[in-house]
């Protein structure tokens, strides 16, 4: 009976405060929507940002000191001995200016890497890695063929001097991280060396574990230093994006708590008149607020669930935005939820319905029936 009392004084035909109900759930539903999509889009962002970091940038970790190239090699080849290394490498960037068509200056870069670095680097168009010339990605097709560059080199009466070659394009290339397309040249490490008249390299490391902590033992070692030392600043300032985004996710939750607590509280302030009646008809008064806080609960569950509705059809939808997203940002986002984020929402919505429902009956219970009768809505 109770729940039949509850259904009815929620979303009844007959119930003129039906409407306040349905616009509860509907403002629930669109709240959990925003709130979930924020917090996956967040998620997705510095996991995709970190990810590309570690994959195109500065790898896991990469050696400080430069070695030359049959040095860089060997120690490579020593390093993905150890059981925490997936692959080692040696690779070397270089600053330019690129010239286009129209005369116009590009800063970019050249990086020489070894071949058989099994990179997420996709070939699009003729050789990536040859001695006869360099590769650049789709994006940068407009530079032309040959693209002219300025560089600095080895000289003979100065350290460096400024150098500018045409160099034949044999490749065309693609990635998944826009930044890393539209800002490098791929050439080979010995092109490189007859370029700039010298040999400097890197190595570069990828680990066979997510976790860097427990590779980091075996590379103490060696002169390394992980992506996170590497890019501090960057790493710094994407942790304070992430708090500023955590604060402001606080105060969208915050405003859907107060949104729950006041609109339970005015949905049981509706239904004054029927907790008078009820009272007059000799309800026991013990039972009536457990009416009143399964309505609240079923508003809070209707909304919670079409607030999941909303968000699994976002998901669903979301293939069709994610190469908008792609051409834009240059990043591929794959959005998830984690289940128990989601769960601890939705137990909070209802917890908070449930009490504003309670302490809304509660206090109208203490309330003299003629004067509920006699007055408009008292909550």
């Amino acid at each position: 009976m109770i729940l039949r009392l509850a259904w009815r004084y929620a979303f009844s035909k007959a119930n003129r405060h039906r409407g306040v109900s349905i616009r509860i759930a509907v403002g629930l539903g669109i709240g959990i929507l925003a709130i979930l999509v924020t917090v996956s889009f967040m998620q997705a962002l510095q996991n995709a940002q970190f990810d590309h970091l570690r994959t195109y940038e500065s790898f896991d970790f990469h050696s400080v000191q430069r070695y030359s190239l049959e040095d860089g090699r060997a120690l490579a080849k020593e390093l993905e001995g150890l059981s925490g290394v997936k692959e080692a490498f040696v690779y070397q960037d270089l600053p330019v200016l690129v010239v286009d068509r129209t005369g116009e200056n590009h800063p970019m870069r050249i990086r020489a890497i070894d071949a058989g670095a099994t990179l997420p680097i996709h070939p699009i168009a003729g050789e990536l890695f040859t001695a006869e010339g360099v590769a650049l990605s789709y994006r940068n097709r407009f530079l032309g063929n040959p693209v002219t560059v300025t560089f600095l080199r080895s000289g003979k009466q100065v350290t460096q001097v400024p150098t500018q070659r045409s160099i034949p394009v044999t490749g065309i290339y693609a990635t998944e991280y826009g930044p890393f397309d539209s800002a490098t040249i791929l050439v080979t490490p010995e092109y490189l060396a007859s370029l700039i008249g010298s040999e400097a390299y890197s190595i570069g490391i990828h680990a066979s574990d997510r976790s860097i902590r427990n590779v980091e033992k075996q590379l103490s070692p060696y002169d390394v230093i992980s992506y996170k030392e590497a890019n501090q600043s960057l790493y710094q300032a994407m942790e304070l994006e992430q708090k500023m985004m955590t604060l402001l996710l606080f105060l969208l939750i915050l405003v859907i708590i107060v949104h729950v607590h006041v609109s339970s509280k005015r949905l049981v302030g509706s239904k004054q008149r029927e907790i008078a009646l009820l009272r007059t008809l000799g309800f026991q008064e013990k039972k009536m607020p457990h009416i009143f806080v399964l309505q609240g609960l079923i508003v809070a569950l209707i909304g919670c669930v079409l607030g999941l509705a909303l968000t699994g059809l976002f998901f669903l939808l979301y293939p069709m935005l994610r190469v908008y997203i792609l051409s834009n940002l240059g990043l591929d986002l794959t959005l998830a939820l984690r289940s128990g984020e989601v769960g601890f929402l939705c137990v909070l919505i209802l917890a908070l319905a449930a009490f504003g429902a309670y302490t809304g009956s509660r206090r109208l219970l203490h309330v003299d029936i003629m004067e509920i009768l006699g007055h408009g809505e008292l909550l």
